[in-house]
């Protein structure tokens, strides 16, 4: 195939997949390069907004569509996060002299339904709605203090998708899918995010954060179950698990949204309400992560959430650094402070 050839395939099949200028394709492998965000220090907020069209534009004009499925529905059974089509930011938290200090932050990662958004398509003077994101979901890695570095899928179906619980290389799979849909059974299913695929996220489960679904439970093609805002038919019980196979390293481990087994975060709690997902990270470290996010339609549509309606959703992302993660005082300090308050009392009674 000549060069203008395999130019028109790759924009034909980045075009098909709603996603030009995220992804650049070929035979061989196929990169992603996420924005980042500016950098959230103390007090600071990143937004990331659907912006509506303008009618004078030439082709479609508004910006920041994702798809709303693509965090769930990978392939008919699999139930991973789709790589071409979800969409990621990679956010900085804190200063450099906070990442080399270890400085822990509060942050809050806010993910919403938008609705009022039209486009335009080329040629048309007529504005067409954008579906609100009505079931959007998350999941945050990290590559530590190092400057987060994207892995590149092998082109053979490794990497194509992500799983929402895991961190990067290394951090397994089950009997099911070791790896990852085609992929080196050595790395599993997360293996391109990490040293495995070109990546930085931190290898193994210390590099998964946590992650926020408000809409249908599921358990995906690794065997985690994940918990949403609603059970959903490939977990009806709402269950929230890491790791499914016997050599899974927490294996059968309830973590809930937040990974506390991570030495870059203390806690966390996420607030799911329809339209929206909020995931309330503690104590989390300074340094360098990535967001994938997308609409949420698990088990091939069989909770009956009518995902294919729409091509694209509106959204609003918002992560706010909420400061510096307070430090409990130990309650035998207070009681130490107590008594040698009362023994100064004491003292000065006898004084007087």
């Amino acid at each position: 195939m000549n060069k203008g050839k395999q130019v028109i395939l790759r924009r034909s099949i980045a075009s098909a997949l709603g996603i030009a200028g995220m992804a650049v394709y070929s035979s061989q492998a196929a990169a992603i390069s996420p924005p980042s965000l500016p950098v959230l220090t103390a007090g600071a907020v990143a937004t990331v907004e659907s912006a509506s069209g303008d009618p004078a534009a030439s082709s479609v004009a508004a910006t920041n569509i994702v798809p709303n499925r693509a965090w769930s529905d990978y392939g008919p059974d699999y139930n991973y996060g789709w790589t071409y089509i979800a969409q990621y930011r990679i956010f900085q938290v804190g200063g450099e002299a906070d990442i080399a200090a270890g400085t822990r932050f509060d942050l809050t990662v806010d993910l919403q339904a938008k609705a009022g958004v039209v486009t335009y398509r080329r040629g048309s003077a007529q504005p067409n709605p954008v579906e609100p994101m009505n079931y959007p979901a998350f999941s945050i890695w990290t590559s530590g203090s190092d400057p987060l570095v994207f892995g590149q899928p092998n082109g053979l179906g490794y990497g194509h998708s992500w799983n929402q619980v895991r961190g990067g290389y290394g951090d397994g799979g089950n009997a099911d899918d070791p790896c990852g849909v085609g992929g080196d059974c050595a790395l599993g299913s997360n293996g391109w995010l990490g040293s495995g695929g070109g990546g930085n996220i931190v290898d193994g489960h210390d590099g998964w954060i946590g992650y926020a679904n408000a809409g249908y439970s599921f358990t995906n093609g690794d065997g985690d179950k994940i918990q949403g805002l609603y059970a959903g038919a490939g977990n009806p019980d709402n269950l929230g698990e890491y790791g499914g196979g016997a050599g899974d390293p927490l294996n059968g481990r309830t973590v809930t949204n937040v990974n506390a087994n991570s030495p870059y975060v203390e806690s966390g709690q996420a607030t799911l309400r329809f339209g929206e997902a909020i995931l309330n990270l503690t104590g989390l470290k300074a340094g360098y992560y990535l967001i994938g996010y997308a609409g949420v339609c698990p088990d091939s549509n069989a909770n009956g959430q009518q995902c294919d309606l729409a091509t694209g959703n509106a959204y609003k992302l918002t992560i706010t650094n909420n400061g510096l993660t307070t430090v409990p005082v130990p309650g035998a300090v207070w009681l130490f402070g107590s008594v040698i308050a009362g023994i100064s009392i004491v003292g000065r009674r006898r004084a007087g």
